[in-house]
């Protein structure tokens, strides 16, 4: 045979840090991926050619015609009233013919065995042997099951009737000591061919020098001593059998695997994780969320709780100092310090996302349970993923491995959401910016992985909420739904917004409002007179639901008119209710309106008044059309009296804000104009003259000047106030045509108290006394040669030469303080 050369490997500790053995590929085949020693497992009977290798069990070396058999010994057999589960890999490497996996109750085969080679498998009979019951006759194994993986096509013989499938081989199962099994000839007695039950055609070659997974799963005798093996070998479905106990004629049965070849040849090797009834070990792996839920998925940056169990169920030995192992997905993280053993925090070994801890004990009926938990958390995901672990329990006698997965639903979906249609009252902002909670504006809202308590709703922000709720309507605003993942949508909610125009039942909505009409325009026909109703009550019509409100023509209103005249009938002044009207039953909605009929014609009244609300003439009134808009500015009566006003020396202070469109109100209208009174210089001399005078050679004093026009001052003003009069010449008398002969300081004014001489600079010569409104005469009431007024003085040799001198006066009102 060839030999197997050994595997070369290490294991190094440096600085706490465990190194995975290397393995170099031996020449002959490449060890199993994992597993454990076969100590006093298996006895190979004798004639056959099999045997155990380190952790592997060699059936049939690359040789021809061979026979393989290896079995558990007797205190290894399986105990079939249990459980059990199991888990070997299965190596073949060659065209024929095969190995099959076996429980039997054959004691003798575990002595001296002998079987057909080739297509055989070392399991089957050769011939049927007539009699009552018929029986196989041969080299079978008696009293067994076997599930046979054949390399080799002899489709002439046991294979009779298969699919050759293109020489890759053929998986079934069969009960060797048992007539059903077989195809035979009848009344002859030559075997045609093997019922091959639960056949499966796999697409890739058994003898490929491939390790391949074989899984077994025994559930024990039920009431009717029927018990039930599942097994899965590679990729392949799985296969259930029923079994009865008459097939074996006992519970404990031994188990091994046979194996034949013929003219060719075929490595064929097993290797154990678990050895069948050794050691019976069960576990289970859960993942929940942080609120302790178990889950199948979870959406993305979430801590999940890996929850392993393992249970010791009995067996032949207890597991022997079992490590336990975690590797995790690249995507994930583990979350240091969260690790738990039995509800104890421990630190596990944490190299290569891989965590490992060794129990440092047995586990055994006496302390049988393991629990393990620790923390997760998915990393550098951009789309959904299918995360995997893979639990591990690897003990001396037995490994039991289970990888796991859960998915991460990658959340890109912002929320969902239907506003309701909710009622507010116009101008009422803070129904919506102070909201307690916005939940009762949805009709409903949810998202593909946050619940609704993890949703976060918040007005948007920028939105002019007072526009929003400004006018009687439909209208809406935006609320923003959140995930937990920062995915937000926007969603619009309806509103209508109402106030007291409005009016609704369960299913419409009615605006409007009271209207009035004058006697004269009141319509002739009833169809205008619904026109007006309509057009001056503003009447608008919606039909809502829980989602919106759309509005209605509202000429579809009807009215109850009540003792509102119809028409051609007149109407007199007078407010009258009606009601509109839409729907019907409880779905029927009614506004009530008043319709006021008012006189056709009002007066207008305007007065003139002073800064004191005093009349300053009559009033003046006229007739206007009702509702009519007119312009005050067009009325030539008014213009008029605003003249009139003028004249009396007022000045326009203020006019009407409506002046040039003034409403005329049923009642009537009253406007005001209003006037200040005037502070000025009514007239003032053109002319003042000295006359004639002779020089002489005295000073001399010219005192009764002749002036064309008296000098009067007007006051109306409503707080009558101190005024003063100021003079001054634009220069010296000078002559005329000669303005170099100047008689300087020649002119002056005399007052009450004081002569004052005149000069270009302005200075008093009168100040009011009296406080009476209206015109003051200063020139009749203060001048005269023995009063006050002008002066001329011709001092002595003054005047160098004869002629008109003359000069100009400037006189001035203000004010005085």
């Amino acid at each position: 045979m060839l030999e197997k050369i050994k595997k070369a490997f290490f294991v190094a500790i440096v600085a706490g840090i465990l190194c995975v053995p290397l393995k170099a590929e031996a020449l002959g085949y490449v060890d199993a991926p994992q597993s454990i020693p076969l100590d006093q497992i298996f006895v190979t009977p004798k004639g056959a050619n099999s045997y155990v290798e380190g952790n592997n069990v060699v059936i049939t070396d690359k040789k021809a015609s061979q026979i393989g058999s290896i079995f558990s010994t007797e205190q290894n057999k399986i105990d079939l009233t249990k459980d059990f589960y199991s888990e070997m890999y299965v190596y073949l490497d060659g065209d024929a013919d095969g190995v099959a996996f076996v429980m039997h109750n054959d004691p003798e085969k575990l002595i001296n065995f002998s079987g057909l080679v080739g297509n055989g498998l070392s399991i089957y009979g050769d011939r049927v042997i007539y009699g009552t019951p018929n029986k196989i006759g041969g080299q079978q194994l008696k009293n067994s099951f076997a599930i046979e993986f054949d390399t080799y096509y002899n489709g002439d013989s046991y294979d009779s009737g298969l699919n050759k499938n293109t020489d890759k081989g053929h998986i079934a199962y069969s009960f060797p000591d048992k007539l059903s099994s077989y195809k035979y000839t009848s009344p002859y007695t030559t075997i045609t061919g093997i019922n091959h039950l639960g056949l499966q055609y796999p697409t890739f070659k058994l003898g490929d020098g491939q390790w391949r997974l074989l899984k077994l799963q025994w559930k024990a005798w039920n009431a009717s001593n029927i018990g039930e093996l599942t097994y899965t070998f590679g990729d392949l479905d799985p296969v259930t059998v029923s079994i009865t106990k008459d097939t074996f004629g006992t519970d404990n049965v031994y188990w091994g695997f046979t194996g034949s070849t013929g003219a060719l040849s075929e490595k064929a090797i097993v290797a154990f994780k678990s050895v069948p009834g050794l050691v019976n070990y069960t576990e289970n792996v859960d993942f929940m969320d942080n609120n302790g839920q178990k889950i199948q998925s979870i959406t993305q940056d979430s801590e999940v709780t890996v929850h392993y169990t393992g249970q010791y169920n009995g067996g032949k030995q207890n597991m022997i100092k079992p490590v336990f192992s975690f590797e995790l997905d690249q995507n994930q993280v583990y979350q240091q310090g969260t690790f738990r053993l039995n509800g104890a925090a421990v630190t596990p070994t944490y190299i290569n996302n891989t965590l490992e801890l060794s129990l440092g004990k047995d586990l055994s009926s006496a302390d049988s349970k393991i629990d393990i938990q620790f923390k997760v958390k998915d990393t550098e995901l951009t789309t959904s993923a299918k995360l995997g672990i893979t639990a591990k329990a690897t003990a001396k006698n037995v490994i039991s491995e289970k990888k796991v997965f859960y998915d991460i639903n990658y959340d890109l979906d912002p929320p969902v959401g239907l506003g309701k249609l909710t009622f507010i009252e116009r101008g009422d902002t803070q129904a919506i910016t102070e909201a307690k909670e916005y939940d009762p504006f949805f009709w409903d809202y949810q998202d593909d992985y946050s619940s609704k308590e993890n949703i976060d709703i918040r007005l948007k922000t920028g939105q002019d909420i007072e526009k929003i709720v400004s006018a009687v309507g439909p209208s809406s605003f935006i609320l923003t739904l959140t995930d937990e993942k920062g995915n937000a949508r926007d969603i619009t909610i309806p509103l209508f917004i109402e106030d007291q125009t409005t009016v609704k039942s369960n299913k419409y909505i009615i605006q409007g409002k009271d209207l009035s009409v004058t006697a004269k325009e009141y319509p002739k026909t009833q169809q205008d007179l619904e026109t007006l109703i309509h057009q001056r009550g503003a009447l608008r019509l919606w039909q809502y639901n829980v989602v919106a409100a759309n509005e209605l023509d509202s000429t579809q209103l009807t009215f109850s008119l009540g003792t509102l005249p119809k028409p051609p009938a007149l109407a007199g002044p007078g407010v009258y209710p009606i009601t509109a009207f839409y729907g019907t039953g409880v779905e029927k909605v009614e506004k009530p309106l008043n319709v006021t009929v008012i006189q056709s014609f009002a007066t207008v009244k305007i007065s003139f008044v002073d800064e004191n609300d005093q009349p300053i003439i009559e009033d003046f009134s006229f007739e206007a059309n009702v509702s009519e808009q007119i312009d005050l500015t067009k009325n030539q009566e008014l213009l008029e009296k605003l003249n009139a006003v003028k004249a009396l020396n007022y000045v326009k202070d203020t006019t009407p804000s409506d002046e040039k469109n003034l409403l005329i109100l049923p009642e009537g209208v009253s406007r005001k104009y209003t006037f200040k009174g005037t502070l000025f210089i009514e007239s003032a001399p053109n002319t003042i003259d000295f006359g004639d005078q002779k020089v002489s050679g005295q000073n001399k004093k010219f005192t009764d000047p002749i002036y064309d026009q008296h000098l009067v001052i007007w006051d109306n003003r409503s707080t009558l106030g101190t005024w003063k009069i100021t003079l001054k010449q634009s220069q010296d008398f000078s002559l005329t045509g000669d303005e170099q002969q100047r008689l300087p300081n020649a002119l002056s004014y005399q007052t009450a108290d004081a002569e004052k001489i005149i000069s270009t600079e302005a200075q008093e010569v009168f100040r009011s006394k009296h406080q009476a409104s209206g015109k003051y005469d200063i020139s009749e009431e203060t001048w005269g040669p023995n009063k006050q007024g002008l002066r001329f003085n011709a001092p002595i040799g003054s005047i160098k030469q004869t002629g008109n001198y003359e000069t100009t006066l400037t006189w001035q009102i203000e004010e005085a303080y």
